[in-house]
């Protein structure tokens, strides 16, 4: 089972999310990011971005992860539509985004995201699979 929801915390609020594989783990925080940023579902899958990160850990790996996707929307104005994890080990990720470029008419920004931290981070594995918590700076 797939999953996230997010957490409040003060002025930052987190992600919890789980996966049975790794990949489905990074796959999840990923959406859990986009659903701070926008509720918008009508975005397009229509440019797609190859995205690799490395971290010395799977924590470091993660805050790396998500603070691409960041720096994909605040730079190129991409909005993520779907994730793709191509390969996952602990200190590597390879992964396609696909998205399009921000539309002001259609989809509408709910929060600015300053940075992803490692506040009470952590990924672990579970008997079920994968956990992880990660908290975003608002």
């Amino acid at each position: 089972m797939n999953s996230f929801r997010l957490l409040e915390h003060t002025a930052d609020m987190g992600i919890a999310a789980e996966g049975e594989t790794l990949a489905a783990l990074f796959q999840q925080a990923a959406l859990g990011l986009r659903q701070i940023i926008t509720a918008c579902t009508d975005i397009q899958p229509s440019q797609e971005i190859l995205v690799e990160v490395q971290g010395q850990d799977r924590e470091e790996l993660l805050v790396n992860w998500l603070s691409e996707l960041l720096f994909l929307l605040e730079s190129r104005q991409f909005l993520p539509a779907a994730f793709e994890i191509d390969s996952v080990t602990d200190y590597q990720l390879r992964a396609r985004v696909r998205g399009e470029t921000l539309d002001a008419d259609r989809h509408y920004l709910e929060r600015e995201i300053k940075a992803v931290t490692y506040h009470q981070i952590k990924v672990e594995e579970t008997a079920s699979g994968w956990r992880a918590q990660v908290f975003v700076d608002l």
